[in-house]
This record gives C-alpha cells, structure tokens and sequence, in this order.
C-alpha cells in the first residue's frame, strides 16, 4: 500500500477558499449505487488512477533528487486512451499551471517526468483540479486518517465530476475500510452538489490476519450505508489483491477486484 500522496503537497489544503463554494453540512445517511457492472468498473477506475498518481509521484521525487518542488500544488490525472497522464500543476489553486508530466501506461508503468510544454491547463482539465479541491476543501466530519487521497472522474450520470477521498494509511498492513467520501460536483468543479459518507464509521484491518486459520486469504466487512457493495470495496479489493466479503443489507457479497457477486449461502456449506 502507498503512502498518502496529498502530504507531498502541503499547499494544496491552502489559499482555497476563493475558489470554492461551501459544501451541504450533513452527508447523505444512504448511498447511491450503481448497477453491479457500473459498480465495479467505477471502482476499477478508482483503482487504476490512484495507482497511476502515486507511481507517477515516486518518479517525480525521484527526478526531483527527494525534495519537493514548491512551486507544485497537487495532481491531476487524464486519460489518454488505455493510459493516464499525471500532470502535477503548480501556482494560483484557483487558476493553476502545467507544471511536470508522467504518462502512466496501462500495466501502471511510469515512463519519465518531463516539464510541460504547455503554458496553460486546458479548461476541462482546470475544472478537474478545482473539483479536487473543492471537496478537500469540504471534508464531512467522519475524519478517520489525517490523509486522503482523492481521485477525479466523469460524473456517469451528468456532466459534472465525481470525486473520492479515499482514506490513506502510512501501515502498509492495514486496510482503511471506512472513512472514504464520494462527492457530486458541477462542471465548473467549484460548487458540491451532494457529498456522500461512504461507511457509518471508521474501520481499519489488520491485512495479515487475512490469510489466518487456514482460511482462503480475505476480509469481511459489512455496509450500512447501501444495499450492495460500493466501488471503494473494489478498489480496496485491487489495491490489497484481497477477495472482500461484503454483508449488506440481509446477503453477503463477494468482491474480487471488479467482479461482485451475491453468495448463495445454501451453495456455500
């Protein structure tokens, strides 16, 4: 598991205040939910931009001898075909600059980091940035780890964004189960539409018991917030390359990787 990419960037939880709007002060107590499919591709998406950020971010610190540039104000992350160029963006939050780019293929290799050639940020990708920071900016009150990492995507059923704040650890070992957002942005990325708390409390595992007792290697959690499991048990699946069992509502699902299915829990003994 990686270490929390927001950290690196001190400035980003700064000068935002001019950018943004202020956020609802409840999240909503139910969830929405996608389709199984959706679900899982979501969750995959989730997964395959955290992993493009974080790689793209240690070859950055490499090429910047270990020390931050402080010139930088965080990351963004755009699809170019199967693979994600990382841009990590410098000056004004609220009108940032192309400042490094690492284009991240598929299987999640980063090719070098480059400065960019680009003077300005393209409109959609300035308003990609500031829907990152505008949820930052209004984190709900369930605060299980002083670090999130957040990822951007096409909101599915408008043409706003979605973005996650995903809980991080430093313990390789745990698996932080709760304490992820899902937030509804506008295109312009600067106004929260609907922020959503993704689990009703905190929860960290303990990844090496999963293996324990002889038992095939998983967790198990249960959902209060939905009917089904939710795209952060993907990703969290992936980025542990653990099966989770998920309990929500009266059935047990299994999530491994994309792929979720309801157990029979007649077929299973």
């Amino acid at each position: 598991m990686r270490l929390p990419l927001v950290s690196l960037f001190a400035a980003l939880s700064l000068g935002l205040a001019s950018a943004v709007q202020a956020a609802p002060d409840t999240p909503t107590p139910q969830v929405e939910a996608w389709p199984l499919q959706q679900t899982g591709a979501i969750g995959a998406s989730i997964f395959f931009q955290d992993r493009a950020a974080w790689r793209a971010t240690d070859v950055l610190l490499a090429h910047l001898g270990g020390a931050t540039d402080h010139g930088l104000i965080g990351w963004i992350v755009v699809e170019q075909g199967d693979a994600q160029l990382v841009r990590f963006v410098r000056g004004d939050p609220a009108a940032p600059r192309p400042g490094y780019d690492i284009l991240v293929d598929k299987t999640g290799r980063p090719g070098p980091a480059v400065k960019s050639k680009d003077v300005v940020l393209p409109d959609d990708q300035i308003a990609r940035y500031l829907a990152r920071a505008t949820a930052l900016a209004n984190i709900g009150a369930l605060r299980c780890t002083a670090s999130f990492n957040p990822v951007v995507l096409d909101d599915p059923d408008g043409d706003g964004w979605l973005v996650w704040l995903l809980a991080a650890t430093n313990d390789v070992d745990v698996v932080p189960m709760g304490g992820h957002y899902r937030f509804h942005l506008t295109a312009d990325g600067r106004t929260v539409e609907k922020r959503e708390q993704l689990s009703s409390g905190c929860l960290n595992m303990d990844r090496r018991k999963a293996g324990q007792s002889g038992q095939p290697a998983a967790l198990f959690t249960t959902v209060l917030v939905a009917s089904q499991p939710l795209e952060v048990h993907v990703f969290l699946s992936l980025l542990n390359r653990l099966p989770i069992y998920v309990g929500a509502g009266d059935k047990i699902w299994s999530v491994e990787g994309a792929a979720i299915r309801e157990i029979d829990a007649s077929k299973e003994r």
